[in-house]
């Protein structure tokens, strides 16, 4: 692979990746901020929801789901570690062609 298909390659990476996080933090406080609004879980409590699922995250969301405008929609951690991992696979292409 040339070093012109690499930069294309590990912008394309980096960019997407930087776009699921952004993708990924907006449907968590979509998700959250009904959570927050009702005292169900405090700001640090919530944040750890943001890196993983557990059953005190699923418990507070189920609490709010009734009234929540996009019940369907339930927040996976999942999105924000596929994100992580394009941005590494972005940044590990473009340092090595560096070297």
């Amino acid at each position: 692979m040339n070093v012109t298909a690499r930069i294309v390659l590990a912008r394309g990476l980096f960019g997407g990746g930087l776009l699921i996080v952004a993708f990924a933090i907006a449907w968590w406080w979509l998700s959250y901020r009904e959570v927050l609004a009702y005292d169900y879980l405090s700001l640090s409590q919530a944040g750890v929801c943001l890196v993983q699922d557990s059953v005190v995250c699923r418990l507070a969301t189920s609490l709010c789901q009734s009234n929540h405008p996009l019940v369907f929609l339930t927040y996976t951690s999942t999105a924000l570690w596929a994100g992580i991992a394009a941005l590494c696979a972005g940044a590990a292409t473009r340092s090595s062609w560096a070297v």
